[in-house]
């Protein structure tokens, strides 16, 4: 619920006042000297630097004992190689192993 303002006073005397106040600013406003706003100097543009070339990957396959550590590496191309060392290794230490596909840089002579 709105409330009255306190003392007598009347809203419209109130707005009367605001309105006032508005039209003696305005007045002021225009009055006075249009200043212009000083332009800033433009920042100096920076070269920006280029990326560094990143090594080219090549996707291996790695034996991973349980703690995902890799214990041996095969080319892409080895799967079945890779399968195998992993099964040799499950029966020869009795832990488990898994196969995991990799990323790794490549050597520049390898191409």
């Amino acid at each position: 619920m709105a409330r009255r303002p306190a003392r007598g006073r009347s809203l419209r005397d109130l707005r009367a006042e605001v309105e006032a106040v508005e039209a003696r600013d305005r007045e002021a406003a225009a009055r006075a000297p249009a200043t212009p706003t000083p332009m800033r100097p433009k920042p100096e543009e920076t070269s920006r630097r280029k990326p560094l070339a990143q090594p080219r990957m090549r996707v291996v396959w790695a034996v991973c004992d349980i703690g995902g550590r890799p214990v041996a590496t095969f080319p892409y191309a080895e799967k079945a190689a890779a399968e195998a060392h992993a099964a040799q290794l499950k029966v020869k230490k009795k832990a488990e192993f898994f196969l995991r596909s990799i990323k790794e840089p490549m050597d520049p002579t390898d191409d």
